[in-house]
């Protein structure tokens, strides 16, 4: 395994800045996530890592040795991508030796690394089929296992599970998870799905505009978001916002006002974010929590162990979660309290969180 460092990297294309001045250290054997939208970068930084992508201007380092100019066969990597691109003509154990084979390693070694790479996976019973015979889970375990076999330095997976169903898409990240542990490998990781970043990273690049937002392990960048757009980024359900004002210790907007933590010196125009799981429709006043501001319940959401529920406070609305055995229905007015160690409180202007 091997550790990879980017610096100061920029990507241009026709004029137009994709990556802006990244730089990122990633250590031997550690996991790491580049999440965010959809045209954020993320996918060309690891084609750039890959050597598929050439940088306009930075270094990459893998293993401390700079990679700019050497094609991508001779970086040890290994990349997994979300189509699968398994040959249809060739059975499973073929796909996964096929890149041993062009390289004409002995026969013997090629097979003990294929058996190695299907017993890790669980798809020993699946060798002989072709993929025609497998289902997109099974496929996506045949992808990994054609990179395994490899011993590669880095694993690259860019979106690897954007083909797959929701339930396949949780077992498939149990399953890499599980990966990572076994071999202590060094992974780079693209999603734009916070979950999958969530819980599969030992840390986070959150991306957005070509640039690193926030870097940082899930639960500091989730408990203590850099800016306004991670905070709505990282976090399922997303973050309320309300525009509005600090002074005197408290919050205030058009809709709705209160104290907040004793120990908040913010003043001046802010954008107040708080996650729905810090709302509460049914909590006692104590220690901890705001006093009372009055909403109206818009829609009840029941989702087995808990019920979203979507509460209008003026013309403030706000996402609020409430345990199943909540009785409230749509037209209700509620007593909803905050939870003030779980406010944020971000500059209007800049967006950073204060």
């Amino acid at each position: 395994m091997a550790s990879v460092t980017l610096s100061r990297i920029t990507k241009v294309y026709h004029e137009h800045p994709v990556l802006d001045d990244i730089s990122l250290e990633v250590a031997e054997g550690e996991f790491m996530i580049l999440v965010g939208p959809s045209g954020c970068g993320k996918s060309t930084l690891l084609r750039m890592v890959a050597g598929l992508e050439e940088i306009t201007d930075g270094e990459i380092r893998i293993g401390g040795q700079v990679v700019n100019h050497l094609p991508p066969r001779d970086r040890e990597i290994a990349m997994v991508v979300q189509d699968y691109a398994l040959y249809p003509h060739m059975t499973v154990a073929e796909n996964m030796s096929f890149g041993l084979r062009l390289r004409r390693l002995p026969k013997d070694e090629i097979a003990r690394r294929v058996d190695e790479a299907a017993g890790i996976l669980q798809i020993q019973s699946l060798l002989g089929r072709t993929p025609r015979q497998l289902s997109g889970g099974q496929r996506q375990r045949v992808a990994i296992g054609r990179a395994i076999v490899r011993k590669p330095k880095v694993f690259l997976f860019d979106e690897p599970l954007s083909n797959l169903d929701a339930k396949l898409r949780e077992e498939m990240r149990v399953e890499i998870a599980k990966l990572h542990q076994s071999l202590g490998a060094t992974i780079l990781y693209v999603t734009h799905d916070q979950v999958e970043a969530m819980t599969l990273g030992s840390r986070l690049a959150v991306m957005n505009g070509g640039l690193i937002q926030q870097a940082g392990a899930p639960a500091e960048v989730f408990s203590r978001p850099a800016n306004h757009f991670v905070a709505g980024f990282i976090g399922s359900p997303t973050m309320n916002f309300i525009p509005g004002a600090a002074a005197g210790g408290g919050f205030q907007s058009p809709d709705l006002s209160f104290k907040l933590d004793g120990r908040n010196s913010v003043s001046g125009p802010v954008v107040l974010g708080v996650r729905p799981e810090g709302i509460s429709v049914d909590k006692a006043a104590g220690e901890g929590w705001s006093e009372p501001v009055p909403a109206v319940i818009e829609v009840v959401e029941l989702l087995g162990y808990k019920r979203n529920l979507y509460l209008k406070a003026g013309d403030q609305r706000l996402l609020a979660v409430a345990d199943a055995s909540f009785g409230g229905k749509p037209g209700d007015t509620v007593s909803m309290r905050f939870q003030l160690d779980g406010i944020h409180l971000f500059d209007k202007e800049t967006k950073k969180r204060l």
